[in-house]
């Protein structure tokens, strides 16, 4: 297209030139115009404002380009809010009804023995089938609770492109090959309501301790990370706070102060991964690790809790 409006533009300039007067006279010194010179001329200034013009409409396109991008990740960024809203909010109900089964589980257990100690079986037999009645409920309840957890693995999945997917899969199976003692969490088994977090290679529990990304999630929870090639050091920066470690070594130091990790960081697949629990207590995260789903779920922890048995590890 563009090569045909500039073809265009020089015949008709040539056509304007070549019957124009000037093409056929002279002035009264006899200096002939050159019209091949007058040609080029003309030709070299259509061209000039082909090319404005054509810059013109490349920086249109791209302004509105990037208001439809812009506008996209909006809408996904308001898409992603409204669904971790429900996840949230559906969690937190089915944790309520859960905790309240629990009381009354407590309390029925106390009522059974007492009756089976005061010999009233007719009362503890009743109570017995109570209890069996708020297990089945609690059962219930668990397995609303597993498949709201799948339903936010699917939209932490849905994060990722196809050729993304494709690439963790790659790395899962080279770290499997190479670490035959290594157990591979799909990245969407980390969920958080707090922080969309990405990762660029999977996370790992080895020797009972979870292995995460350190960049991919402290800086989805807003903090700053710097690599020290020459002392191979991990410096993390958030709220005024510096925290130092070094691969290789337990020893971290936060604001200066040497403290001892459970574990060492570690290189694998050319990024640095670190103990959760040293993550958790640094950043006051929140973990809940779920058995039963092999899910991580990470929260900004308000209450300072933290869980010390993530992945197995204290």
């Amino acid at each position: 297209m563009k090569n045909s409006r500039k073809a265009l533009a020089i015949f008709l300039v040539m056509l304007l030139v070549l019957t124009s007067p000037l093409s056929v006279l002279a002035d009264d010194d006899n200096e002939d115009f050159d019209d091949n010179e007058r040609i080029e001329e003309l030709v070299d200034d259509h061209e000039e404002e082909l090319e404005e013009e054509e810059l013109e409409e490349e920086e249109e396109l791209e302004e509105d380009e990037f208001e439809e991008d812009e506008g996209k990740e909006i809408e996904e960024t308001k898409a992603w809010e409204l669904l971790k809203d429900a996840f949230e909010e559906q969690k937190d109900q089915v944790e309520a009804l859960k905790d309240q089964l629990e009381d009354q589980m407590d309390e029925l257990e106390d009522q059974y023995e007492e009756a089976e100690e005061s010999g009233n079986y007719e009362l503890a037999e009743q109570l017995k089938q109570q209890i069996q009645e708020i297990k089945v409920q609690k059962e219930m309840y668990k397995e609303q609770m597993k498949e709201l957890k799948e339903q936010m693995k699917e939209v932490i999945k849905s994060e990722y492109t196809e050729e993304e997917l494709e690439e963790l899969e790659e790395i899962a199976e080279e770290l499997a090959e190479n670490n035959p003692g290594l157990l591979i969490l799909p990245v969407e088994n980390i969920i958080s309501v707090d922080a969309k977090i990405k990762f660029d290679t999977p996370p790992v529990i080895k020797g009972n301790r979870t292995l995460i990304p350190v960049r991919a999630i402290v800086e989805a929870f807003g903090a700053e990370v710097q690599w020290n090639a020459e002392e191979r050091e991990v410096i993390m920066l958030k709220d005024g706070k510096e925290i130092v470690l070094q691969l290789g070594s337990t020893l971290v130091y936060i604001d200066g102060v040497e403290y001892e990790t459970d574990a060492p960081a570690e290189l694998i697949n050319n990024r640095t991964l670190v103990p959760l629990r040293f993550l958790m207590e640094t950043f006051g995260l929140k973990v809940e690790w779920d058995g039963d789903t092999q899910t991580i779920e990470l929260s900004d922890g308000d209450d300072g809790e933290t869980s010390e048995d993530v992945g197995g590890s204290e």
